[in-house]
């Protein structure tokens, strides 16, 4: 994430982060008011999870199911199929193939923010001897069903649903989905692992720190996941040290049941931005990975302008897997953004894209200037990840996959 520009001292808001208008701001304490009813109604104390879906999805007023702008220059973040078209035709081609291995014909995407990325990937989709028929977005937010519209206006092969389907046979694709998902956050005291959660103070939303003794919901989930990654990272000699705070995702389980249940038969493809289990929860990372957006500005507080600011954690992508494995997917491929555009043949799309342009041509320095920000190590090359899952999929169908050729790491996992 990057800021676009310096903020006149006059317009610093809370946290020195952009002032809102009157109107966002009315909004947000409009949000504040809810959670803060939540949390008087179940006695002083929520979870960070609860918190966090309420921030980002309570109808009509949460960050991804109200109204604001939150993607691009006008937005609050920037993801890979706005930076450049190569991310999003590099991927398409996979995908076409991928269609052809497994005699489908279909692809959903969840979570499609603008529609860029589908209005990109369908150029390379819709090609002479692609087996593609059927483009599924999956969209719950009627305002940004509009803004992918906007950007599909000219396709016809293309549909929204609000909910999976039924015996979905294809090609899924994740892009910046998972980390969005509600988080829980914890902090080691004396050796153990306690809650963090959400309470209300003088100045407002403050941390509360409780251990999970089954006098709050999901005391015993909570027990059970901490105990699960106490002891995997004990298996390979590590532990957290005190004070340490981080989080997870709980609701993984869920997600990717409920996917699996939707498929009969195909492949999953996630990016996200997270790390297998050991590297993230690691001592030199003490603070967690929980992150907030806001106007392009990357900060910690999630308690700051409720529903204006994106909240997001890194997925462990140790859990992913283990998840996926107990909802009947085999994982097929784990390894780096950089890796995978590598293999998936980004140079080739560079190619054929700046093959009419002169160099000094403003849509070839932007083509360059994408490239880089997509594969460097400094930007998003490393930070995220690419998961394939497959589901009732013969492996020899996938033998010499060239996307996950390069750097093949389910060993970390």
């Amino acid at each position: 994430m990057t800021r676009l520009g310096p903020v006149s001292t006059s317009k610093v808001g809370q946290n020195g982060l952009p002032k809102p208008s009157p109107d966002a701001l009315e909004h947000s304490e409009r949000l504040r008011s809810l959670i803060a009813h939540r949390i008087g109604a179940a006695g002083d104390w929520i979870s960070f999870a609860e918190y966090m879906q309420l921030a980002l999805y309570a109808p009509g007023l949460g960050y991804y199911s109200a109204g604001a702008a939150k993607f691009g220059s006008e937005g609050d973040f920037v993801t890979a199929p706005l930076i450049s078209p190569l991310f999003s035709s590099t991927c398409a081609r996979r995908i076409s193939s991928w269609l052809s291995y497994t005699g489908t014909d279909s692809v959903l995407e969840f979570g499609p923010g603008t529609g860029r990325f589908a209005a990109d990937a369908l150029k390379v989709l819709c090609g002479e001897g692609s087996p593609f028929r059927r483009y599924v977005l999956l969209e719950v937010s009627g305002d940004l069903r509009a803004k992918q519209a906007e950007h599909l206006q000219a396709a016809t092969n293309v549909e929204w649903i609000n909910e999976l389907p039924r015996r979905f046979q294809g090609v899924v694709f994740a892009n910046e989905v998972l980390d969005a998902l509600p988080c829980e956050r914890f902090v080691i005291r004396d050796q153990k692992w306690w809650r963090v959660g959400v309470g209300l103070g003088a100045s407002g939303f403050e941390w509360r720190v409780r251990p999970s003794d089954g006098a709050a919901p999901g005391d015993a989930e909570f027990a059970e996941q901490a105990a699960e990654r106490a002891k995997d990272l004990l298996k390979h000699g590590e532990t957290l040290p005190e004070g340490y705070c981080g989080e997870w995702h709980p609701w993984l389980d869920g997600w990717l049941n409920s996917l699996s249940a939707a498929m009969d038969r195909g492949i999953v493809l996630l990016a996200d931005y997270g790390l297998p289990r050991r590297q993230l929860l690691h001592p030199d990372r003490m603070q967690g990975s929980l992150r907030c957006h806001y106007r392009h500005y990357a900060h910690g507080d999630p308690f700051a302008y409720p529903g204006l600011c994106d909240i997001t954690a890194w997925v462990d992508f140790s859990a992913v897997a283990e998840s996926a494995c107990r909802a009947g997917f085999e994982v097929a491929g784990f390894t780096t953004q950089t890796a995978f555009l590598m293999g998936a043949g980004i140079e080739q799309e560079l190619q054929a894209m700046a093959a009419d342009l002169d160099p000094s041509n403003p849509e070839y320095l932007s083509l360059a200037r994408g490239a880089r920000t997509l594969l460097l190590p400094g930007e998003m090359g490393e930070s995220v990840k690419f998961m394939m899952l497959t589901k009732n999929i013969d492996e020899s169908e996938l033998s010499g996959e060239p996307s996950f050729a390069l750097r093949d790491m389910r060993d970390s996992l």
